[in-house]
């Protein structure tokens, strides 16, 4: 029911590979759950293939996980055959009103256009007093590519962000945004971390916070760079990759060559 949604496709593309390429996924994870508890009946928007929330300690009974990808709940319903899946846009999910104690959301707001309507469709699936744990990518992020003149969608920023959460429907615990980067031996490796995840197309923001526009390569060796960076530079060949992977070397830092994100984390309380 996805084929037209581009988000949907890219992302089930990547369903097979995904978990060798989610090293971003586990830090933020790891860093939601030590903000707080989630226990009861749980909610997973964006779930991907999965996670292990016994992992952490978590006191969870049950888990709904809610992806747009059919391909990323086939891997779920393999890894985690207790948990129940559903195909559904984070903005409009077909369940019923006070069903959860709690929500989790990892690294996938970035995507949704009207944030808005995705928190108002969270406050009415939670229970009172739900909480809430989200992480989103946000401005700033990937600053490398741009040193390397390659090109990506904008990002919201923090107060962007939160000005979408209605302070009527929602506590704010805590918002914290700080920068997580992970490094690669080598460029074609970092590029395609960004495609194993799926992120190889533009988000819904793409109208109001269009950052360029996608060229294509004749280089056998560069053609399948994720479009997620956007080249601003031609590669017109075996020579031109090769210059833009000597410049890559050229901001490599001891643990390899960088790629950073900013990362916003949020806990809410549902009022």
């Amino acid at each position: 029911m996805n084929s037209s949604n581009p988000v949907a496709v890219k992302f089930s593309q990547a369903a097979t590979t995904y978990k060798q390429h989610d090293v971003l996924q586990r830090i933020t994870a790891e860093k939601l759950f030590n903000k707080a508890a989630l226990k009861g009946s749980l909610v997973d928007i964006g779930c991907g293939p999965g996670t292990d929330f016994t992992g952490f300690g978590q006191d969870i009974t049950k888990v709904t996980a809610v992806d747009l990808s059919e391909q990323m709940l086939a891997v779920v319903n393999q890894s985690f055959p207790s948990y129940l899946t559903l195909c559904a846009d984070a903005a409009n999910l077909p369940l019923s009103k006070q069903q959860f104690d709690g929500l989790y959301s990892n690294l996938v707001l970035q995507w949704c256009g009207d944030l808005t309507a995705v928190f108002n469709e969270f406050h009415r699936v939670l229970k009172p007093q739900a909480t809430c744990l989200i992480s989103i990518v946000t401005s700033g992020s990937l600053p490398e590519l741009e040193t390397l003149g390659l090109g990506h969608n904008a990002f919201r920023t923090v107060e962007e962000i939160t000005e979408a959460i209605d302070s009527e429907y929602w506590q704010v615990d805590s918002v914290n945004e700080c920068s997580e980067s992970l490094y690669f031996n080598d460029l074609r490796t970092l590029l395609y971390s960004i495609k194993g995840v799926g992120a190889s197309v533009k988000s819904h923001q793409e109208n109001s916070h269009n950052n360029g526009t996608e060229k294509s390569s004749s280089d056998k060796s560069s053609s399948n760079i994720s479009s997620t960076a956007v080249e601003r530079v031609t590669l017109r060949g075996r020579k031109d990759w090769l210059a833009l992977k000597q410049h890559a070397e050229t901001i490599r830092q001891a643990e390899g060559i960088p790629l950073t994100y900013q990362i916003t984390y949020l806990q809410l309380t549902k009022k």
